[in-house]
């Protein structure tokens, strides 16, 4: 059984929304807690969806892998694929290092001081520039090169023009 849906192409367009979301999220509870460094459950909040974040992105690599080996890539998308995964693999590796320290600072450590809040905070900038360089290559090998996308048929229920739907 295949955890694919019949309507997409593979799983990869499926898990790169979680990371991104999670990682997000993850920042602003940081936010968060250099605004209030005394409330520790916030900052533990933020280190667990580093942590889950961190995971989500190795599923999107490797998914990611998967899917790059089981297209077919026009030699014009090639380049693009190539600087895709090379950024992929420097935003996976740095939050799977990143949700590690975070977990040692947290429950290992238990480094509450303010130094430690923004020094995290600084390496979550960092991962999420990475995080969104990563983005903006994936989005366009699929809105410049058409990876991952299938048209759809032409019925006569289609739109003939953006601006007016169908008549029923």
């Amino acid at each position: 059984m295949s955890l694919t849906p019949t309507w997409a192409p593979n799983i990869h367009p499926l898990a790169v929304h979680f990371p991104i979301s999670l990682l997000l999220a993850a920042a602003l509870f940081d936010i968060l807690s250099s605004i209030r460094p005394n409330a520790s459950s916030i900052r533990d909040s933020a280190t667990w969806l580093y942590c889950v974040g961190g995971f989500m992105t190795m599923a999107a690599y490797f998914s990611g892998l998967g899917a790059a080996g089981n297209m077919l890539v026009v030699p014009e998308a090639e380049p693009d694929v190539a600087t895709h995964f090379l950024w992929a693999d420097r935003t996976t590796w740095f939050f799977v290092v990143f949700a590690s320290l975070r977990l040692a600072i947290s429950f290992i450590w238990r480094a509450t001081t303010r130094w430690a809040a923004i020094a995290s905070f600084i390496g979550a900038l960092v991962g999420l520039g990475l995080l969104i360089v990563t983005f903006e290559r994936g989005s366009r090998l699929v809105f410049q090169h058409g990876l991952g996308v299938s048209s759809l048929p032409v019925t006569e229920r289609s739109w003939t023009t953006r601006s007016q739907p169908p008549m029923p």
